[in-house]
This record gives structure tokens, sequence and C-alpha cells, in this order.
């Protein structure tokens, strides 16, 4: 257990939020221990000069204690007492000094030390989560700009044919050319004109006198260097850079210019000749006079600069009227006002540019958007790992003074050492272990779950990325069941066990954990890569620990899990109410049934990491059975959390109701010792029922789903509307979890045949799980889900298995399972699409992953088949 792996959110902040409200209670309960052993030093110094005090005070009145001669026990009794007092006073007093010494002023020193990394690391992580939702919020923009802009292109040519559009662009086309040839005859001449300027040096006219180019650089470079430049703002239009008032202008030319004699009209005539020159301007007025006044502004041209030879810093500031321009066009654009002529086609040309620029400026930033977001992630996981560090420290450190303050009284009197002996024994029950471990249950708020950010193209539904594309959309570009990236990854690590030295690397392969940073690189260099080829080449070049911990990334960027996040309180509580060992049978054949609704994709992709990982295991277990208990236990623990995860919910991230779930390794567990029985019969199951659709007629099918339909009509009761949807919800709930079961109670009922007519039978097209070692009992099966929408989604899925794949059962096969696409059309992933004149608005990937989960039937169907018309033909395996 640790900070790095249990405070994260979907927005990052309120996970390093309340990580850093439970630091700072830390602080201040440093505070408490510096008052209290403050407060105690305060009262030991006190009752020490008490003590000491009684001696000085408390005089003899009797004339016997004070005559040397005189002899008495009486007398040595008071005396003894006093002196007594006296040392119990000096003993207090050392107690305090060494409370102040030894105590105090060490645990302040380092209390204000552990203040100051609390507070850089919580700073240095509000800075950087301010730039990156800075970046994110220019990235909305940008596509909203860029979506706007295309959405008027697309207006635009609906106002003319098709011809129309080709004839203007062929134009565009030859205009370019023609335009290219122009400038290239233009600049030859411009250049000869320049190399004839240049043989005739420029003659500067002034009114009292002429300057040629050196004598004007001379004058320029006297003036620029000695004169005050300041910026002035002026309203509206902004700051101006290198610019001199008409007073100090004028100063200047008095005192270093011998022939005006000081004389004033003559050096204002001069700034007018200098205005006159362009070698200045005036600033906030529309008057072009030289006044002597410090209340008017010249600002000094670029010109003046250039003929000074002096560099000029702010020569990018002058472009005021530019950029107020482009923003009133933003401006007109986002509140409707239409800035684009319809009847005139010649405005085509310069709305395709725009478009492109926009398309490439937008996925410039979800790029540079996304590398910030892993930067920003590896930022946090740093700062975790040291405050982890820092907060185990601090709980020592308490330890440490706690055992420093009672130190001080280890000499104290026989009548303190009970006191004593009890602070000691409360000392002793000090752990910070459980204390840091108790603060990471009580108040994490989730484990590590990033956002990807996805590139959306207006046009196009093809996708440059991998990670954090869903594994139903990432299947179908990939036109495989299991997608490549897998598939190469699992096929290099087959390759690279024989080459590792023994059985302890081949574990740690698995188990070991790297830098973030280290695997957000080779993520990056995979990313955009769609040729199975491409991927094998550059995982050759990685060190295999970076490969597994790439994969183990790629899990858990992914949309939803393996197994389905609405699947999780289903398998939740089937595991809550059969985890004994004795039930080990039904648990089994329940999530066997759960596993039969998974999509194909899911479910072979599952099959394909048991497989591989389930082979390593075996390899292990030839030599060492106990090291295999070991590797399938640190297994089972590693991809729990990424086989099945819950679904949390966007309005509340600091939901926490999951984060000490267990149950998913015991999950692993099974899926690993019944790996063969489960997925032969899931296998088996996918041939059956593919037969049985076949011959069931939709007619029947839908009379079913009306029938359950009306089922759960009737079981609404005079409830509230508030009781009424939670009783629902548990309801159906448990109901998946008896269905889930079922299967397994009809095992133990003597086989009948069916004796019923034909209409009586149950209109239900999905064929019945049989039991292990036996016929098919008729009275028993998987139950399909009762939403027409799954029931639709798992159909069309079936419909493209057997477009795309070969009928056999589902399998992983990691030599023969990669299909290189070597059609045309396949260069079109390695870049973004640019812009189509004649195309529109078509689905993105976003769109088809939402249809998986939420658009109807018909038009998850429309979205396939748009998508199938644009993508390439696939190949018969």
């Amino acid at each position: 257990m640790s900070f790095a792996e249990n405070f994260w959110t979907k927005d990052y902040h309120k996970g390093y939020e309340k990580l850093f409200i439970q630091l700072n209670q830390g602080i201040l309960e440093n505070n408490d221990f510096i008052k209290l052993f403050e407060k105690r030093m305060d009262s030991e110094l006190i009752y020490g000069n008490t003590l000491q005090s009684i001696l000085s005070e408390s005089r003899p009145t009797s004339a016997r204690q004070l005559n040397d001669d005189y002899v008495s026990t009486i007398k040595n009794t008071f005396t003894k007492m006093n002196d007594s007092f006296y040392k119990q006073g000096q003993y207090h007093l050392n107690i305090a000094e060494n409370i102040e010494i030894n105590v105090l002023t060490p645990f302040i020193k380092w209390c204000k030390s552990h203040e100051e990394r609390i507070k850089f690391s919580e700073a240095a992580l509000n800075d950087k989560y301010k730039t990156f939702k800075q970046s994110q919020s220019k990235v909305e923009k940008i596509q909203k700009h860029y979506f706007n802009k295309c959405r008027i292109l697309e207006e635009f040519k609906s106002y003319f044919n098709e011809d129309e559009l080709q004839e203007e662009l062929r134009e565009m086309s030859l205009g370019k050319s023609s335009s290219g040839k122009k400038s290239n005859e233009n600049g030859k001449i411009e250049n000869k004109e320049e190399e004839e300027d240049d043989d005739d040096e420029e003659i500067y006219e002034f009114t009292h006198a002429q300057y040629d180019g050196k004598q004007i650089k001379a004058l320029l470079q006297a003036m620029l260097t000695q004169i005050p430049l300041n910026a002035h703002k002026v309203a509206i239009l902004g700051t101006y850079q290198n610019v001199s008032t008409g007073s100090s202008i004028t100063q200047w030319l008095l005192e270093h210019m011998p022939e005006f004699n000081k004389n004033t009209e003559k050096a204002e005539t001069f700034g007018q000749d200098l205005i006159k020159n362009e070698f200045i301007r005036v600033v906030g007025s529309m008057s072009k006079a030289f006044i002597n006044s410090s209340q008017f502004y010249y600002q000094w041209k670029p010109l003046a600069f250039e003929l000074a030879g002096i560099d000029n810093e702010y020569v990018g500031d002058s472009s005021i009227a530019k950029s107020l321009t482009f923003k009133f066009k933003d401006v007109k654009e986002a509140i409707g006002v239409n800035t684009v002529d319809f009847s005139d086609k010649s405005q085509l040309p310069e709305l395709i540019n725009e478009v492109n620029e926009l398309d490439e400026q937008y996925y410039n930033e979800v790029i540079t958007l996304d590398n910030l977001r892993c930067e920003f992630e590896e930022m946090i996981l740093d700062h975790y790992t040291f405050m982890q560090q820092c907060e185990l420290d601090r709980l020592k450190a308490i330890k440490k003074v706690t055992f420093d303050f009672l130190a001080s009284f280890a000499n104290r009197v026989r009548d303190l050492n009970a006191i004593t002996d009890e602070l000691v024994l409360l000392e002793e029950t000090i752990n910070p272990v459980n204390d840091l471990k108790f603060l990471i249950e009580n108040y994490g708020t989730g484990k590590f779950n990033p956002t990807v950010i996805l590139y959306d193209n207006y046009y196009d539904s093809n996708i440059n990325q991998t990670f954090g594309v869903d594994l139903n959309v990432k299947s179908r570009l990939d036109k495989k069941v299991v997608p490549y990236i897998i598939q190469c990854i699992l096929n290099h690590l087959d390759s690279i066990y024989p080459d590792l030295k023994n059985d302890e690397e081949r574990i740690n392969l698995w188990t070991q954990q790297v830098h973030l940073a280290n695997v957000h690189k080779l993520r990056s260099q995979l990313n955009g890569l769609q040729d199975p080829a491409k991927i094998s080449a550059v995982l050759q070049e990685s060190h295999p620990l970076l490969i597994t911990n790439v994969l183990k990334l790629y899990f858990i960027e992914l949309p939803d899990s393996v197994i389905p996040y609405s699947n999780y309180d289903v398998i939740k509580l089937l595991y809550t109410n059969y985890h004994d060992e004795s039930q080990t049978d039904l648990r089994i054949n329940g999530l066997q049934n759960v596993l039969s609704e998974l999509p194909k994709c899911n479910l072979a992709t599952l099959d394909a990491i048991l497989t591989h990982l389930s082979r390593l295991i075996s390899i292990v277990g030839s030599k060492n059975e106990e090291l295999a208990k070991v590797l399938q236990t640190k297994l089972s623990k590693e991809f729990g959390n990424l086989v099945l995860k819950p679904k949390i919910d966007t309005m509340n991230s600091l939901e926490s109701s999951y984060l000490h779930d267990k149950f998913q390794n015991t999950l692993m567990v099974d899926l690993f010792n019944n790996r063969q029985t489960i997925f032969n019969e899931l296998k088996r199951q996918s041939s059956s029922r593919r037969a049985a659709n076949d011959g069931v007629s939709p007619v029947v099918s839908r009379n079913s789903s009306l029938s359950r339909h009306d089922s759960i009509k009737s079981g609404k009761g005079p409830h509230s509307a508030a009781d009424s949807l939670l009783a629902k919800s548990k309801s159906r709930l448990e109901s998946r979890l008896q269905s889930a079961v079922k299967t397994h109670k009809h095992k133990e009922l003597p086989h009948q045949p069916q004796s019923q007519p034909a209409q009586e039978e149950p209109s239900s097209p999905v064929p019945s799980l049989p039991p292990k070692n036996s016929s098919t009992p008729s009275g028993s099966g998987l139950k399909r889900s009762p939403s027409p929408k799954k029931k639709s989604l798992n159909v069309l899925l079936d419909d493209e298995k057997k477009r795309t794949l070969s009928p056999s059962p589902v399998k992983y096969r990691p030599s023969n399972d990669i299909i290189f696409d070597k059609s045309p059309d396949s260069s079109a992933l390695s870049s973004p699409p640019k812009f189509a004149p004649s195309l529109g608005r078509k689905s993105s990937v976003k769109d088809m992953a939402k249809s998986f989960e939420n658009s109807s039937t018909e038009d998850f169907q429309d979205a396939l088949s748009r998508n199938r018309s644009r993508s390439v033909s696939p190949k018969k395996e």
C-alpha cells in the first residue's frame, strides 16, 4: 500500500488535494506536540525556581538555628530539608534545560523543514495542474473553432454543385503555379534593383543640413543610446515600447547639436524632420506634429534601429492591428455573425486552407496536451513517493522526540518511576507503519486511473492512437478479435522467455515496477503505430520489463476493463455469497455464465492473457512448484484490478467504497485454475448459440422479449418512486446472480425428456449449458440478458465475426493471428487526415464507442454500415 497507488482521481486534483489535507493535519499535529513539550518545560522552570526560592525565603526565627555553637538534631533536620528542596529545584531546572536543548530545539527545526517540503510539493502540483487545465481549455477552444469552421465550409459548399467546386479547385491550383512563376520573376527584378540601389548611397534631407548613410548612422546611434527609452501604455491600443517624450528629444538636441545654438525652435524643427523621415512616430494622438513637451510621446521605428545598427528586442510587438482583427473575426463567428459570402465561390480555397490549418493545429495541441498529461502524472507519482517518505519520517520523528522527552526524566527520584514507566509504555505503543496504513485505508480516493485524451477528427473515424481507445473499437479497426498491440507484445514475450537466465527473472518481468516516465516513453512510440511489423520492431529495441509494464498501462488506460464494469457488482455478489471452498462449483458455474455475455473481443483478449500467463506458470512449475504458486499469486494480484475494474461515478470521483475489494484476486485464481474448463465450454456454447440463432424465428424472439418485459413491469409494488427504484435495482442484481448459478442446480436433477408441445417450449434462442461429463439437460442453459440492446449487439458482433474471422471458436493464436494489411488505404493511418472537399461529418471513434453502450440497435447498425463502407474490405483468413 502506498500513496502512489491510492490517491488518484479522474481530474487528478481531488486525489492529491485530499492527501495534502491529511498531510497538513500532520503539520498541526507536530505543533500540538511542540506546545505540549513547551508547557511541560515552563512548568518545570516554575516548579524548580519555586523550590530553590524556599531556601532564601524561609529564614529561621529561632536564635538557636543561627548559633553555630549550638548542636541539635532539630537544627540539622531543618538545614537538610532546605538543602534537599534546593537540590530538587535544581533537578527540575535541569529537566527544563534538557527539554529545551534536546527535544524542542531540534524538533522545531525539523518541523519547519517538513512543513516547507509539504508546501513545496503542494505548490508544485497546483502550478502544474493549472498549466494542464489551461492547455485543456485551449484544446477545447481550438476544437470548437475547428468544428465551427468545418460547418461553415459544408454550408458554403451546399450553395454550389460538385462541378463548380471542382472547377474552383482547379483554378486555385493553376493560380498557385502561375503566382509562383511571377514571384520568381519579381524576385529577380527586385534583386537587380537592390543591387543597383546599393551603388547609390541614400541621402537624408533635414531642414538645416543633409546627412549621408554614415552620418545618419552615427547620429541615430547617439540618440538611441543617450535618449531615455521607456514603455508607454495607451488605452485600448495596448503598450508601446521604445518610446521617448518630446521634451527628452529636444533636450538632447540642444545639448549635443552645437549648430542649433540652444535654439528651441530649431530643435523642434529637427524633431519634425525625424517624423518626416519616418524615424519616429506620434503615440496616442492623431496629430503628426513634433511638440516639445513631456506629455507628448514618440516611438522610435524599426528603421531607426536598423540604420543605427542596434538590436530592437521589441520588433515583434507592432502588429496590434492584426491581432485585433483576428480577435474581432473570431468574436463574429462565435456570436453567429456570418463572415462568409456564400454567393462568392472564390472563397472556397481560403475556407479549405483555414480548415486544414485548424485541423493541423488542433491535432498538434491534442498531442501536446496528452504529453503534458503524461508529464503531470509522472510529477504526481514522484511527489506521492516523496510525500509518503516525508510522512513516514514525520511519524518516526514523533516517536523519537517522545523518546527524547522521556529520557529527560530517566534519573527521576523513586516516587516518579511509576509515572515514567507508564509514559515509557505509552511510547512503545507508537507504531508509525500502522498509522500510515490507517491513513491510506481511510482517506484513499482510488487506484491509478488515467484519462486519455483522444484525437477526434471531424471527417474520419480512423484514429492514430492505440492507448485509451475502446477495446471493441480497436478490435474493429484492426479487423482482429484481439488487437494487434496485445498480440505483438505476447508474441514478443514468448520469444524472449528462453533467453532469460532463470525463473526469478521471468517472475520479476511481470511483478517488478518501473518508473512511469520510462513506460510513457515506450507508450509514446507505440501509440501511433497501426502496422504489426512496426510494433514488433519497436518491441525488439525495448527492454522486456518496459514491455510488460506498458501492457499493464494499456489495460489501465482502457475506458472499460476487459470484463466490463457492468458485471462488477454481479461478480462481487457471487464471490460474497459463494466464498467457501465447498461452493467452488457453484461459483465457477456462475462465473462461466457471466462471462458468456461478454463481447467476443473481450472474451478473446481475456483468453489470450490467461493462456499466455498459464503457460508461463506451467513452465516455472515444471522445475519448482512452490515458485509457480508464488508466481500465480503475484499475477493474480497484479491483474485482478486490470481485468475487472469498478465504474467510478464522475460526479463523485472521491468514491472509495471499491478501494478495498479483494475478490478480484480470488477471481483471477479461479480463472487460472479453471481456465480450460470455462473457456472450452464458452467456445462450445458460442458455436451452439450461432447454430440456434440461425434457426429461431424473429417473431418468437420478439415475443420472448415482450414477455420478459411484461414480467418486469408486473413486479411493481405500492411503494414510493425512490423505494421502487431501489427495490428494482436490488432484485435485478439478485436475479442476475440466481440466473448465473441456476445451471448448477439442474446438474443434480435426472435427465428427463421434454413431453410438452412445441408451442409451450421457451422461446429463448440461447442454448443451455450442459453439466460436466454429461449430456446437456433440456431445462438448463445460459440465459441471455433481458436487455434488447445487448441481444442486438451480440447478434451484430456475430455477423461481423462471420465476415471478418473464420467460423472456428474464439481462441488466441500467438503466431498466426496477425494479418498485415497491404491495402492502398492503409497508409492513411500513419498521419492525421487532411480535408477532403466532398466529405461530410462522419462517425468518430468516440461516437462508435458510445454506440456500444447507449445507442439503439438501428442507430448502431447505421453507424456500423457507414464505418464499414469507408474501411478496407477485410481479407479472408
